[in-house]
C-alpha cells in the first residue's frame, strides 16, 4: 500500500518517527546468556562483607544465598521470567519472611556478557554488576 497524497505520506512518516524511540528502547536479551552462577561482593561499614551468589537455570528456576562476614543469612529460590530486557523474579521459598510485595521483583538488564551481568534494580533503582563464577 503506497500513500496517495502528501498528507498520507506525512502521517505515515510521523507514525514511524513517533514509534522509533519505543523500538530503540526495547532490547531483547538472549536468555541462554543468563544461565549460570553469578556473584556480587559488597563491603558496608556497618554490616561488613556481603556476598550474594545465585544460580539461574534453564528450567526457569533460580536459587541463591547471601552471606555477611561468611555467615549465611538468607537462602532463597523461585522461578524467573524474561520479557525483552525485563527479568522478573518470583520468590517461592525464602529463609527470611518476605512480604507479599517483595515476593516478585523485576529488574532491567542493561548488558550481559560471558563474564558480567549489569542490571538496574526495579525496587531500588541502583545499577549493579555481577560476575559469572566459572565451575
Amino acid at each position: 500500500m503506497t500513500p496517495r497524497s502528501p498528507a498520507r505520506l506525512f502521517l505515515l512518516l510521523m507514525g514511524l518517527w513517533l514509534l522509533s524511540p519505543v523500538l530503540a528502547d526495547s532490547t531483547t536479551i538472549d536468555s541462554g546468556k543468563l544461565f549460570g552462577t553469578w556473584q556480587v561482593l559488597e563491603s558496608h561499614p556497618a554490616q561488613g562483607d556481603i556476598e550474594t551468589i545465585f544460580t539461574i537455570r534453564d528450567d526457569m528456576t533460580f536459587s541463591g544465598t547471601m552471606t555477611i562476614n561468611n555467615d549465611v543469612v538468607w537462602t532463597y529460590g523461585g522461578k524467573w521470567t524474561l520479557a525483552g530486557n525485563r527479568l522478573t523474579w518470583h520468590y517461592t521459598r525464602s529463609s527470611l519472611t518476605l512480604h507479599e510485595a517483595h515476593k516478585t521483583e523485576t529488574d532491567e538488564i542493561l548488558s550481559v556478557s560471558d563474564d558480567t551481568l549489569t542490571y538496574r534494580s526495579g525496587s531500588r533503582g541502583s545499577v549493579n554488576t555481577l560476575q559469572r563464577l566459572q565451575h
